[in-house]
């Protein structure tokens, strides 16, 4: 008997006022197709035990040894408090990807990075963050091309991603 595979379910839901119910329909969508969803929140009931300056501490390595555990990663890289993915779900995927695990992204945002960033062009044709200042890539992609570019194509919902994992499975 083939043993379930286990993904680690990155991304800002975490940060979602009803997380929880959010979280759990996630896992419910990975159990329907053959995979155990496992969610940041989990195993995090002793947090209020835990001293508060330690807790971001507590927190993080609870994600790292989540993320050593499962067999893949699927993650939202969907705008999150600005033009971009979430910084600590970026994170994750460089993490899962250094070890070697399959990361599959998805974003609802399927319109390309450069169109959500205030942007202009100089004499040259470069793009500029009107922000920032600073050039803006242009690869027609939904985000960075560190985490939009990898082998396996970025997902335009949950459940498409998850059909991708539960076919490497």
């Amino acid at each position: 008997m083939t043993r379930q595979r286990s993904v680690y379910l990155a991304g800002p839901a975490i940060f979602h006022p009803a997380a929880t119910i959010l979280l759990d329909y996630l896992k419910e969508v990975c159990a329907k197709h053959g995979l155990i969803g496992i969610s940041p929140a989990d195993g995090l009931a002793e947090l209020g035990a835990i001293p508060p300056e330690k807790r971001a501490a507590f927190i993080r390595q609870s994600n790292i040894d989540k993320i050593l555990a499962c067999d893949m990663v699927i993650v939202c890289i969907s705008p999150f408090r600005g033009a971009g993915a979430d910084a600590g779900s970026a994170w994750e995927m460089g993490y899962a990807e250094a070890l070697g695990k399959p990361v599959i992204a998805w974003c609802e945002e399927i319109q390309p990075y450069l169109a959500r960033v205030p942007h202009d062009r100089d004499e040259d044709g470069r793009i500029f963050c009107l922000q920032h200042g600073m050039q803006v890539e242009d690869f027609g992609l939904v985000d960075n091309l560190m985490l939009t570019a990898g082998p396996i194509a970025v997902q335009p919902d949950f459940e498409s991603a998850v059909r991708v994992a539960a076919g490497l499975a």
